[in-house]
């Protein structure tokens, strides 16, 4: 039995494991996968480096001291060696080192050199013992980032240490938990995969009918949450679409649904157990489906092997979909395609919202995992845990709270910039989200903007008015500053025109930083709708 066997994996690489009749592999070695890994961001000074240690239980491995070095925007360098002296025979453990460089601001790059003894040798590794490929580690800290009074952000697609099998992993709940106070983030999600959760804790090649792994990650959701971070328990399921194709959705607070479908557990049996119609039914009335990363394109091995497939508007209509993720982790050709998707079901009258998340298994910092099994790894600065949000306008930040103000599209997507964006109809103001009938011949909308030294000065501005039935999108507002602006605000006129319509805002930021790299960043409002 073969599980995991597809071109794009997304987790941690696992090394170690080998096909019994052919046991080759390029990247195996006869050592515990040792990574340094920290968040991209921090928005104070503090900030946690990890150290993650996978397969200790294979082979013991005794870390001596691990030594880092920071290098600031300023040229200068400091350096911290830990003696740590310790022994690690576990499955999956991970340390934490906490710095504080609060007088410092902007990007620094991290290097770890992680001397361990195994096997009667000291070896060095720098930030990871995976190979020679790229591993640069960086963190901007001390942002200036700040949201609005009322709006709260977080990570709606997240895998953990829950998900674990031959060619991949993912960091523990407790790590993510660290990382997201780190970055801002008031919530994440945590949705392993169906196919990796009805797994023995132990064992991945045998499936437990106890489902004991799903009952302990939602038993870490909660134990985990506080009054700084909530963690909302979901499952990434695999569905068939109308085509008997197999395709994710995203369940959260849900019962259990099996999804085996592309796991490759068994070649033989690529239809998945339940449809997306059933996910939908059976999820319940206090819980949120969520269509994930609906229209991005299949590699044509795991179309061939496992019968993935993309989402169609008619999967999305017919099932009663309300909530789309188009972005996931990156602003990409899949993120536009969806983009376009989701503004041709919005002219058509269907009341469609879009989130975001980033699909990050671990990878707070680096995306390392492997490219094709036995054979290649593949690292990147991608799809990193808490880059992509979704930001919710909510009374609290409670579980039930934060999926009630998302069912209700009270949110907007980014991975930089903050907006506000109301209507405001005689005495009554409407937000993101909210649909009204027209009291009055003009109405105005109103917006504020507010962007962070990371993300960059306000470079673009527009707001969108969408007739229902209409061919295509008309420009309401654009304002493209020409001055290095990080705040902004105005408003303007509308007239009902006596017609179905909605208006929705994209915000642009840009920004070349001292580490050379050019950054863009986005923020897109879900609609409000104004009925004649």
């Amino acid at each position: 039995m073969i599980s995991g066997f597809l071109p794009l994996i997304f987790l941690y690489p696992e090394t170690h494991y080998r096909f019994s009749k052919f046991p080759f592999s390029k990247y195996y070695k006869p050592e515990p996968e040792i990574m340094i890994d920290l968040p991209y961001k921090s928005r104070t000074g503090e900030f946690p480096v990890f150290l993650i240690i996978k397969d200790a239980d294979l082979f013991p491995v005794l870390v001596w001291e691990v030594k880092f070095t920071f290098l600031f925007e300023s040229g200068e360098k400091y350096s911290k060696t830990f003696l740590l002296r310790k022994k690690f025979g576990s499955k999956l453990d991970f340390d934490t080192f906490d710095f504080d460089f609060n007088d410092k601001k902007g990007f620094v790059r991290v290097t770890a050199d992680v001397r361990y003894y195994l096997n009667g040798k000291l070896i060095s590794a720098v930030n990871d013992n995976l190979g020679k490929y790229f591993n640069e580690l960086e963190i901007y800290i001390n942002d200036d980032e700040e949201l609005f009074d009322g709006y709260i952000q977080g990570d709606l697609h997240y895998h953990s240490d829950f998900t674990s099998d031959q060619v991949e992993f993912g960091a523990p709940v407790e790590a993510a938990r660290v990382c997201a106070a780190c970055l801002g983030l008031d919530f994440f999600a945590v949705t392993d995969h169906s196919y990796d959760l009805d797994d023995e804790p132990d064992d991945y090649l045998k499936n437990d009918p106890e489902l004991k792994k799903f009952s302990e990650m939602k038993t870490a959701c909660d134990e985990l949450s506080d009054e700084e971070v909530t963690i909302i328990n979901g499952e990434e399921v695999t569905v068939r679409n109308a085509k008997n194709r197999n395709v994710h959705i995203l369940a959260y607070d849900a019962p259990f649904f099996e999804g085996s479908g592309d796991s490759a557990e068994n070649w033989l049996r690529t239809r998945s157990e339940n449809s997306i119609g059933d996910v939908v039914e059976g999820a319940g009335e206090g819980s949120l489906v969520i269509a994930a990363h609906p229209f991005t394109k299949v590699p044509w091995l795991e179309y061939l092997l496992v019968r993935r497939g993309s989402w169609s508007v008619g999967d999305i209509l017919d099932n009663n979909i309300t909530h789309i993720q188009i972005l996931n982790g990156d602003h990409d050709e899949d993120f536009f395609k969806s983009l376009v998707t989701w503004v041709e079901l919005l002219l058509k009258g269907y009341k469609i919202f879009i989130t975001a998340g980033n699909d990050a298994h671990g990878n707070f910092n680096i995306f390392r995992q492997v490219k094709v099994p036995m054979f290649s790894l593949i690292s990147a600065h991608k799809q990193l845990f808490g880059k992509c949000r979704t930001v919710v306008f909510s009374d609290g930040g409670s579980k039930e709270k934060i999926m009630s103000s998302v069912k209700k599209g009270a949110v907007y997507i980014t991975n930089g910039p903050h907006l506000l964006f109301s209507v405001t109809d005689g005495g009554n103001i409407y937000d993101i989200g909210s649909e009204f009938r027209a009291e009055s011949e003009n109405i105005e909308a109103e917006f504020f903007i507010t962007s962070s030294a990371y993300s960059g000065p306000i470079k673009g501005i527009i707001i969108y008015r969408g007739f229902i039935n209409g061919f295509e999108e008309k420009i309401l507002y654009r304002n493209q500053p020409v001055d290095r602006i990080y705040t902004f605000n105005d408003k303007i006129e509308l007239n009902s025109e006596g017609i179905d319509h909605y208006i929705r805002m994209e915000v642009y930021t840009s920004a070349t930083h001292s580490n050379g790299k050019y950054y863009e960043h986005r923020a897109y409002s879900n609609p409000i709708w104004i009925r004649k």
